[in-house]
């Protein structure tokens, strides 16, 4: 049987607050836990068993696993983090070969049937990797014209076939060989890329395939905003349609649902099961209500992301915000300090 791993033990410190009081893969976009987009990768590709593994608050990751209809087993790891590779090694023996490895915090559409097909033969690993934006930093993997990884962010190299070709990063989705984890310490904290894969380029083992469709890293509350505002006006294509679980939602060329009563609704909006919004209310552009939450009458909500069963107050104004579970956190001021 073919099983996946969903990575979900980090403590997302560059997002908090928001993961004070909720695991990062639990955060919601557009009313969905990101943790649900990567278990419904692996299904999309007819893999429907997965190890996740916890740490931070892991009976909130027990809790969601239990609910989920796909076969999930939970791998806690108490009392240290044991990084993306110890994680991988402690769980190796409930895992197939090979086995998919997807980031819960990232969003993202990668062939996830691609990569097991590219981790055959000799192989013993295959990354997905995507071509990087002006404005980003992360360090470059580079392939060659046969589709093998030959520099690694400058940790392993290998002499390449052809020329490399410049510009890609690892996107967090890749396929491994058991024998690839089983380079890494049987016990304790490792990481898989420079415990493991740095063996392995030299090898000329590690295979990339290409990902050119979605990919967002959720990493700080300004991309978590950005993220839901993609969603909710259907820019960012995601595994589960956010639209099609509304009570009501309305985005370019789409609606599904009655919109509350007496409540001015503008451009995309997107409203969860349960949520009660006052008369008088204005929506949007750009809101995300949680289910169960309640908008207070007068209030004015732009730009804004509120999560399940949070409140906001009558006559609240609120833009570029994010109403979590743990308070109100005003993301265009944030950014305005952190200058």
């Amino acid at each position: 049987m073919r099983r996946g791993f969903l990575l979900a033990a980090g403590f997302g410190t560059r997002l908090r607050p928001l993961t004070n009081h909720r695991p990062k893969p639990l955060t919601p976009v557009c009313g969905i836990p990101m943790l649900d987009h990567a278990a419904a990768l692996l299904q999309r590709a007819g893999i429907e068993s997965a190890v996740v593994n916890a740490h931070w608050l892991p009976e909130q990751i027990e809790a969601w696993a239990d609910a989920h209809p796909m076969d999930l087993f939970v791998s806690v790891e108490q009392p240290d983090i044991l990084g993306t590779g110890g994680g991988l090694r402690k769980a190796l023996a409930e895992l197939a070969d090979p086995f998919v490895v997807v980031n819960g915090d990232i969003l993202s559409d990668v062939d996830v049937l691609g990569l097991l097909e590219a981790a055959g033969g000799e192989a013993l690993a295959a990354m997905a990797l995507r071509r990087l934006d002006p404005d980003q930093t992360y360090g470059q993997v580079k392939a060659d014209s046969t589709g093998t990884v030959c520099d690694l962010v400058r940790l392993a190299y290998t002499g390449p076939v052809g020329e490399l070709v410049p510009g890609t990063h690892f996107t967090g989705v890749h396929a491994l060989r058991h024998e690839l984890v089983r380079r890494l310490p049987a016990e304790g904290e490792s990481c898989i890329v420079r415990q493991a894969y740095v063996s392995a380029v030299p090898e000329r083992r590690v295979r990339a395939l290409t990902h050119d469709g979605t990919w967002f890293d959720v990493g700080t509350p300004q991309a978590y905003l950005e993220a839901n505002m993609q969603a909710v006006r259907g820019d960012l294509v995601l595994p589960i349609d956010p639209h099609e679980r509304a009570a009501f939602a309305q985005r370019p060329g789409a609606r599904r649902g009655d919109p509350p009563a007496d409540v001015t609704i503008e451009g995309s909006v997107w409203i969860g099961e349960g949520a009660e919004i006052a008369a008088g209310a204005h929506l949007g552009p750009d809101v995300v209500i949680g289910a169960g939450a309640r908008i207070g009458s007068g209030a004015r909500l732009q730009r804004t992301v509120v999560w399940d069963g949070c409140e906001v107050p009558q006559d609240a104004e609120l833009e570029a915000a994010i109403v979590h579970d743990g308070g109100v956190l005003e993301t265009a001021r944030r950014s305005a300090s952190s200058e």
